[in-house]
């Protein structure tokens, strides 16, 4: 009977001339989960963070110890939850209303904006480039470029393109302001000047949107920090470092769970973790999420900054790179299962 199951196909993940079966998305045994999509009990200490105050003006005691408590989140947990972020959340709820249109679908309509040699980023059910282990999800991969979201949204809704188009340019704008916010509250809470890391990101082509993860097995971003929305369902969950414990994050309504890139640890020399997480599947309700990754501009140098360094105590701990670099590399490797991406840049003590 099982293998029976394992022969069945599955028409919803199968297209572009891919079919695929059950047997497709079944994983190697260590990376079957043990704790359950709605288990969050030994997930409630990662950090809730506000920036109601920042909102209403950033000078004062109070902005350096949310600064310092944003600089040990992400040492600690590479995570925290963000509340009274100041996006709008009708502007987060026309994205997700947008996201489910498109996605509810029929196949065939889909596969008008799926990725292809002209439109390497776009539509795909799964990704079959993977071989095995493959993803449970569809997923749309777009840049941070009015033009590319709306040529994705024309072949998909022709003439009745701009509902999704507008939700989505408006969303990604609103989560660029909030990730520069981010980035100037790291960098002042590490003691660097405000601007150290958002002085890079004047290629906004370089953010890209993902939507809609009903299945990822463990990895971490290699980009340098992620925005992430989910829905109600739950279902993302983190390793801790010490422990190698995986804990699941709760989702809180109204919020955006942000957590920190391979590229960030880099160039923090590991001050700020990149902790490796995944996203599990449940067989009562679909998951929808949207990652907002934002990397620096291309020629970007990737190298710690001397005060975040001690000869002795802490050296250096990777070798400078351009985003450029790490990106061409991320692309010849395709796939990375847990924490080794970075580690081609990393000095051996």
């Amino acid at each position: 009977m099982a293998i029976d199951i394992e022969e069945q196909h599955v028409d919803s993940l199968s297209s572009m001339g891919h079919k695929l079966s059950v047997k497709n998305f079944i994983w190697v045994e260590e990376e079957w989960p043990v704790t359950n999509y709605n288990d969050f009990t030994n997930g409630d200490d990662i950090p809730i963070i506000s920036l109601q105050g920042v909102l209403d003006g950033k000078e004062g005691q109070d902005y350096e110890e949310l600064c310092r408590a944003m600089v040990n989140a992400s040492d600690e947990w590479g995570f925290f939850t963000l509340v009274d972020h100041g996006v709008a959340w009708e502007i987060v709820e026309n994205a997700k209303k947008q996201f489910n249109a498109l996605f509810d679908l029929p196949m065939e309509e889909k596969l008008k904006g799926a990725r292809s040699a002209t439109m390497p980023l776009g539509y795909c059910a799964t990704n079959p480039d993977y071989g095995q282990n493959l993803p449970w999800a569809e997923i749309l991969q777009l840049l941070q470029s009015p033009q590319q979201v709306v040529g994705f949204a024309r072949k998909v809704f022709g003439d009745q393109h701009q509902p999704f188009s507008d939700a989505l340019i408006e969303y990604m704008n609103a989560l660029d302001k909030l990730g520069m916010v981010i980035f100037e509250m790291l960098a002042h809470g590490l003691g660097l000047p405000d601007d150290f890391f958002t002085k890079n990101f004047e290629e906004k082509e370089a953010n890209h949107v993902q939507k809609k993860c009903l299945g990822l097995g463990s990895h971490s971003d290699p980009h340098t920090l992620t925005i992430l929305l989910q829905d109600d369902v739950g279902g993302l969950q983190v390793r801790k470092s010490d422990n190698n414990q995986w804990v699941g994050i709760r989702p809180i309504p109204y919020s955006f769970v942000i957590n920190i890139g391979d590229t960030l640890e880099a160039w923090t020399n590991g001050r700020l973790k990149s902790n490796v997480h995944r996203a599990v599947v449940n067989k009562e309700k679909r998951r929808l999420s949207a990652a907002y990754f934002l990397s620096p501009t291309s020629s970007a140098i990737i190298e710690c900054p001397a005060q975040l360094m001690d000869p002795v105590t802490n050296p250096r701990k990777y070798v400078p790179f351009t985003w450029a670099d790490f990106r061409k590399e991320l692309l010849i490797q395709k796939r990375v299962l847990g924490k080794t991406a970075i580690d081609r840049y990393r000095i051996s003590h």
